[in-house]
């Protein structure tokens, strides 16, 4: 894409005296920032500076032009150069609207995502740009190093903003009314609502929620068509993980493709080219995957081909670098990477390719077990099924949990349940679709069966219901219909917040809880053939990866494989406990077959129902 240049105060040390994790999405006490000293003359010279006509330029040629770089061989800086990197021209300039990146480690994403924003910012006045990570430490990183350092180490780049205008970590701002925000999403895209933006630059998606990306989008929905861009990049993880879903079903799987001289040549039959992975590694060097041959991963002729083809305006045009085509990691040190790294590791960090290492906490057959033949699902009003338990909703109590959906790839899920015999009996699950995606309906459909079967508590989805939740606490009352919001990090698993009139949940402990529930028993559901298909398997599309980001065990979903049954499962186990508590689920003691579970100094039974 061709251009043409046209004619906050300084946020302090984090102090978290709490203790709460920066991850937390709790609402925070809001206080003042201090107003910026803004030099109003200042900014007027150097608008007057910057006009007249310049040549047009791409962005890869602005970066060359304005941005600094480390010397190699001395101290000091000099321009930014793509010696050593002809595979980032086309990342650079591509005229697509969807950018995707699967990068190894230290391949310099993070570079090209500041360039481009510091790029566009410069080059079209009043431009919009929002960065996301899913990290307000990574956010902060990002804006340290791949935006105030190129601005202070660039005249060019300085010429377009001041020290005060530039000094705020979650917003840049220069003197062509362009701006850069920067925010960080994990389990909530809240703190993006309402941002407006022309690029939006996602940084190590895998490590956000696939359900927050749509959301997010939303940001650049008044966008002008032209300058309307979304550039994702991240570092693969799993088969399952967001950016593979992304990669694999939505883009053009761009790779670097490089030629050998050696194959082919003397029959004429044509030279091989390589598509750069584990079989490309030698002793020495860069391998032909045919031949054995040396070859270079710059040769004249490498070039990015499309794996399949695609839709420049709907799809992603991808690109996957490894470490193996960059000058600066020694080949040494990826002979050691290979010999030590395990598999999986490898695989994502040195090679930017998704390996499936991830592990799911249920499978088929855990679920399967504790399915009862003799339980059946109501199908519809005033069968056998339904009158039974709308009769035993008057001698106990039923519980009811929501987990709210839109309907595309993510659905509203109602489950009904019931202590019997000492297990807590799912006996109606129904997943929302065709008309029934309409608000309106829903709450129809949900009022109805709270009032047939005389529904207790229900336990609703705090994230994705605010207006439905609305209308049921208005209808039933705050204490039928109770609202848990997840939470990445908490003081403890489930805990009332009265400020804000919900149930904070530590998602990661309490779905754990749930999982290793189910596989002890303490849960029933109906028939199989009634139950399998989509309840069972939404449970089971859950699959574990480790976060470096929140540095523990995190629980995940592929975008195109709901998990909604099970978390609205959770919401209706967490409602019920507000009439029969479960300490033994939620914390584990110590167990007796014969005595229950120590909890204090006594025992109580183990089925608490």
């Amino acid at each position: 894409m061709v251009f043409s240049v046209a004619s906050a105060g300084n946020v302090g040390s984090h102090h978290n005296p709490t203790g709460v994790d920066e991850f937390d999405d709790e609402l925070t006490e809001w206080v003042i920032e201090p107003e910026p000293f803004v030099d109003y003359s200042e900014i007027a010279q150097k608008k007057r500076n910057l006009r007249g006509v310049v040549t047009p330029l791409r962005p890869s040629e602005f970066t060359s032009f304005a941005m600094r770089m480390p010397k190699q061989t001395e101290p000091g800086m000099e321009n930014f150069s793509f010696d050593g990197r002809k595979h980032m021209r086309r990342p650079y300039d591509t005229r697509s609207r969807r950018i995707l990146l699967l990068a190894a480690r230290q391949v310099e994403k993070s570079t090209l995502l500041g360039n481009l924003a510091l790029s566009y910012s410069c080059i079209v006045p009043s431009f919009k740009t929002l960065y996301v990570s899913p990290s307000a430490l990574q956010t902060k990183t990002f804006s340290a190093d791949r935006l105030r350092e190129p601005i202070d180490t660039s005249d060019v780049l300085s010429a377009f903003t001041t020290g005060q205008l530039a000094k705020n970590i979650f917003e840049k701002q220069f003197v062509n009314r362009s701006k850069i925000t920067l925010r960080y999403s994990y389990l909530s895209a809240d703190r993006t609502r309402g941002i407006p933006a022309y690029l939006l630059l996602i940084d190590e998606i895998q490590d956000i929620l696939g359900e927050n990306i749509p959301v997010i989008e939303q940001c650049l929905a008044h966008s002008p068509p032209q300058w309307k861009k979304y550039v994702y990049s991240g570092t693969p993880k799993s088969l399952d993980n967001t950016i593979e879903h992304y990669r694999s079903k939505r883009s053009s799987q761009g790779e670097w493709v490089v030629p050998c001289d050696s194959c082919g040549s003397a029959s004429g039959a044509g030279r091989f080219w390589n598509v750069l992975g584990e079989k490309n590694i030698g002793k020495k060097g860069l391998i032909c995957e045919c031949c054995g041959h040396l070859i270079n991963p710059m040769h004249d002729e490498a070039q990015w081909a499309h794996m399949v083809n695609f839709d420049e305006e709907s799809m992603f045009e991808s690109f996957r670098i490894p470490q193996l085509m960059v000058p600066w990691k020694p080949w040494s040190e990826i002979l050691v990477d290979y010999e030590n790294y395990p598999r999986a590791q490898f695989y994502n960090e040195v090679l930017g390719i998704s390996f499936d290492s991830g592990v799911r906490p249920l499978n088929m057959s855990q679920v399967k077990d504790h399915c009862r033949d003799d339980v059946h699902m109501p199908v519809e009003e005033g069968d056998d099924v339904w009158r039974f338990y709308k009769n035993l909703s008057f001698s106990q109590p039923i519980f009811m949990g929501l987990d709210w959906g839109t309907g595309e790839n993510s659905y509203t899920v109602i489950t009904l349940a019931t202590y019997v015999e000492g297990k807590f009996r799912v006996f109606y699950m129904h997943r929302c679709t065709g008309k029934e995606v309409e608000p309106p309906v829903q709450l129809e459909l949900i009022c109805k069966l709270v009032k047939d079967f005389n529904v207790a508590v229900v336990g609703a989805d705090y994230g994705g219901g605010f207006d439905r939740n609305d209308h049921l606490i208005r209808q039933f009352g705050p204490n039928r219909i109770l609202k848990y919001q997840y939470m990445a990090r908490c003081n403890r698993k489930v805990e009332w917040d009265g400020r804000l009139l919900r149930f904070k949940v530590h998602r990661t402990e309490v779905m754990s809880d749930i999982f290793n529930g189910i596989k002890r028993g303490v849960f029933t559901f109906p028939r199989w053939v009634e139950f399998k298909d989509p309840h069972a398997q939404d449970m089971c599309n859950i699959f574990t990866e480790y976060s470096e980001t929140m540095r523990m065990i995190m629980y995940h979903h592929s975008p195109d494989r709901p998990d909604d049954a099970f978390h609205s499962l959770l919401y209706c186990f967490m409602g019920s406990m507000i009439k029969m508590p479960r300490p033994d689920v939620i914390i584990p003691r110590k167990e007796d077959p014969k005595k229950g579970f120590s909890f204090g100094n006594d025992w109580v039974p183990i089925d608490q129902g």
